[in-house]
């Protein structure tokens, strides 16, 4: 695997540096069928899985379909899980199972997690992966001192990865965040060594509105040269969202016409994220003894939409339990930290103290501005992952938000809303995974990191079918640095009905971009088919001849992919065609070896 560096360098460094090879990771990839049938009758259910890239740590998982009106809400008693509201629920969740490149089989014998017959008809199933095998590779921290306007310690990352138009970049880019609130941008596939190569931007924000927690900074989903970021006068008890244009290189210019402002009881700043609908901010006081855990969105003119106190993070009764175990708690558990992705749907939050939900905005406007609209999953009790004291001995059973154990920091959902969180202060694991409704899956460690987790880790996925699709963390030190590791999640239709298959089929044709892309030498190449047929695959140089022809034959509807071999090509650009029937697509890709 090459080595895999993304520094966020500043430009005012000399460029004379030696510099690296452009950035071009080893992508993690899985290839399972869209649609299983299963005749839910108890015996073993093979399901093939190709793994490319890299080898892979699996988890599946079988989901409800669409019975989310009939669960309803309940509390922490559907199978055996935290709170759900409306939504499909987690019915069988599988060890961990570890896939070497290449082809590998997941079993299921079509029970749930207390063991009993699942009852045929139409489920989800789910598979997260993540490369257990090789460690994130890192470059040494940049000293502050040659930072633009002076560096600062790096405490937030958020990813662009769609165009202004809503399309996948083909390359996407890395923000980062420094506590001086200068904000640095990366671009993938280029040299992330070379100083030069990286913008960097001052939002000006005045000192008394700088505050001590993560700095929150989203881009305009649609507007790249638009952005969002939270300031605090912890002094004057005001909280604020401004917006400032982009200017590379130099200080930002602020919109001084544009600002939303709360004051009152708070202390952490919540927010803001786009998601192409509405911005999205909060606040919450742990130290507060008052209720003030509060949720706000916002349209475009900085106009309040609606304002909620968040009721799920106000803890009344385990803050009396506490007094009365004699031990520290908070009234206001958060949230504390927001997390989301370009386009939505759902936001996820969380508080330093445990508590851990998923939000449906939409549907919280949609639906007459009810709370219980806005909450669609909250661990609370019964899940041991972010609960601090789960544990059988535990003086204060089952007690969110108390005082002096490990805090949970940053949290970062991939495509399919499998949300990870770093734990802090070091706690010998590298993060915490939860499921789409927020069942905790577990702890885990990259590979060579047991013991050297970082206090507020963060991380961000890409995942749009590019090139770069994979996890980014930060150092494990926070410092001026982000690692790669290979990562893939997959949905798809679980079903007892054969028409079921044929009615899941895909409904466009898509070829994606090849991966890697350069080709060296190889390289994989996947399309989707509509409807079966033959199909072609052929390769072109340049000139427009065809060079090869990888594929001419039969195929059904679905998911495939093929691989190229370049080792008997030169190094260039060329063209893959794949046509079946009346569709046909051209993709350009590159060879180098």
């Amino acid at each position: 695997m090459k080595k895999l560096f993304i520094a966020f360098f500043l430009v005012l460094l000399v460029p004379s540096l030696s510099l690296a090879a452009d950035f071009l990771p080893t992508r993690l990839q899985l290839t399972i069928a869209d649609a299983i049938q299963y005749d839910f009758d108890g015996s073993t259910l093979d399901i093939p899985v190709n793994v490319s890239g890299t080898a892979a740590r699996c988890f599946f998982l079988v989901y409800t379909k669409d019975k989310g009106d009939e669960i309803g809400e309940v509390q922490n008693g559907y199978l055996g899980w935290h709170y759900v509201n409306k939504i499909d629920t987690c019915m069988y969740l599988s060890t961990q199972t570890d896939f070497a490149i290449g082809d590998n089989t997941i079993t299921w014998m079509g029970v749930d997690n207390d063991g009993g017959t699942v009852p045929p008809g139409d489920y989800t199933y789910y598979v997260f992966a993540f490369d257990y095998t090789s460690p994130p590779e890192l470059t040494p921290a940049m000293p502050a001192e040659i930072g633009f306007h002076g560096g600062g310690q790096l405490v937030n990352l958020w990813v662009q990865d769609l165009d202004e138009d809503g399309t996948p970049l083909a390359n996407p880019y890395i923000h980062d965040v420094q506590t001086n609130f200068v904000v640095n941008k990366w671009v993938m596939g280029y040299d992330p060594e070379n100083p030069a190569l990286v913008e960097t931007c001052d939002l000006q924000v005045l000192e008394e509105w700088r505050h001590e927690v993560p700095v929150p900074v989203c881009p305009k989903f649609d507007d790249h040269e638009t952005v969002y970021f939270s300031e605090a006068n912890h002094d004057a008890l005001i909280l604020s969202v401004r917006k400032a244009t982009w200017v590379p290189n130099d200080l930002a210019t602020r919109d001084t016409e544009w600002g939303f402002e709360s004051g009152e009881c708070f202390w952490n700043v919540l927010g803001p994220i786009d998601d192409g609908n509405y911005i999205y901010t909060g606040k919450s006081d742990i130290f507060s003894k008052e209720n003030c855990s509060m949720a706000y969105i916002l349209d475009y003119d900085a106009n309040i939409i609606a304002s909620f106190q968040h009721d799920f993070y106000i803890k009344t009764e385990e803050y009396a339990r506490s007094v009365d175990l004699g031990v520290g708690c908070r009234l206001n558990g958060g949230p504390r930290l927001m997390g989301s992705r370009a386009g939505g749907p759902y936001v996820t939050l969380m508080s330093g103290y445990a508590l851990f939900s998923q939000a449906d905005p939409m549907r919280y406007l949609e639906g007459g501005g009810e709370y219980t609209d806005y909450i669609t999953c909250f661990n609370q009790n019964g899940d041991y992952v972010c609960d601090k004291e789960w544990e059988p001995d535990s003086k204060a059973p089952w007690l969110n938000m108390i005082d002096g154990r490990p805090y949970f920091r940053n949290l970062s959902p991939d495509a399919n809303w499998f949300t990870v969180t770093s734990v802090a202060p070091a706690t010998a694991v590298s993060f915490g995974l939860f499921a789409p409704d927020n069942t905790g899956i577990g702890y885990f460690n990259w590979s060579g990191e047991a013991g050297t987790a970082g206090q507020g880790r963060k991380s961000v996925f890409i995942q749009r079918g590019t090139a770069y699709d994979g996890w980014y963390p930060l150092a494990a030190d926070n410092s001026l640095v982000v690692g790669y590791v290979g990562h893939d999640s997959v949905k798809g239709l679980l079903t007892d009905e054969i028409t079921g298959v044929a009615d899941a089929a895909p409904s466009v044709f898509a070829v994606e971009q090849n991966s890697p892309n350069p080709a060296n030498p190889t390289t994989t190449i996947s399309f989707i088919l509509p409807e079966s047929g033959t199909v072609t695959v052929d390769i072109f140089n340049v000139a427009g001849q065809k060079v090869d022809t990888l594929v001419n034959d039969f195929m059904d509807s679905g998911r495939h992919s093929v691989v190229w071999n370049g080792s008997n090509f030169s190094t260039g650009v060329y063209f893959y065609t794949v046509k079946s029937g009346e569709f046909s697509k051209t993709m350009k890709m590159t060879l180098l070896k």
